[in-house]
């Protein structure tokens, strides 16, 4: 009696973890792996001379030099690739910039987190205050926290896709399409990219168009999951 309870009880619980096995691969089709043991930090620099947290990065290939962005105040910094400040760009209010994504053709995509607001600006050699937005979009999602808003930005696997990560509450990753002058969607966003379950928040984005790859750093759970 006692072993046919055993084996009932093993059997009953390998099809519970099939079960759920099933579940998750329904609800997280796509494949992510953890990257966190394959790098190590070599080198770290502080970057002098801007006031405010710097947040967001992005290379444009075009000057090839990065991008930045700060909140409090609000800017937007170019940097070399050693990390020195070639220029800061400010803003002309308190936005809570977060995320920065260059799009080409010197048009830039700023996320502001608090705002729920996406925005795009054209940046040349010449500028030296940031522009009034090209086009500005403002969305309706959880703005019962200021602090948990869009927190990064990535272009997207279509040509004119653009991605756009909700750090949390609810923990979301977006796909927008852009035109050259406009962000545009349709019934609202779309959630387009189911997110591993062990992910607490997201930090930062980034698509590698020549691999197929999407970078997601979380903060809060110190790792970076490939896709």
């Amino acid at each position: 009696m006692f072993r046919y309870l055993c084996n009932q009880k093993a059997a009953l619980l390998t099809a519970i973890l099939l079960m759920a096995a099933g579940v998750l691969t329904l609800c997280f089709p796509e494949s992510w792996y953890p990257q966190e043991t394959e790098w190590q930090l070599t080198a770290e620099k502080e970057i002098t001379g801007i006031h405010g947290g710097l947040s967001g990065l992005t290379w444009n290939p075009d000057s090839r030099t990065l991008f930045a962005v700060t909140d409090h105040p609000s800017s937007v910094v170019e940097l070399d690739t050693e990390g020195n400040v070639l220029r800061v760009i400010p803003s002309d209010g308190d936005h809570d910039f977060e995320a920065i994504e260059y799009l080409g053709g010197n048009r830039y995509a700023l996320s502001r987190e608090r705002e729920r607001t996406l925005t795009t600006h054209c940046i040349d050699s010449s500028t030296t205050v940031l522009p009034p937005a090209t086009y500005s979009l403002t969305l309706d999602v959880n703005r019962h926290s200021d602090n948990a808003g869009f927190e990064g930005l990535a272009r997207g696997r279509g040509e004119h896709a653009l991605m756009v990560a909700q750090e949390k509450k609810p923990l979301r990753l977006y796909v927008t399409d852009r035109s050259p002058d406009a962000l545009s969607v349709s019934d609202s966003l779309t959630h387009r990219a189911s997110l591993p379950w062990f992910l607490k928040d997201i930090s930062g984005l980034h698509y590698d168009r020549n691999n197929g790859l999407l970078y997601v750093l979380s903060h809060e759970s110190a790792v970076v999951v490939v896709s």
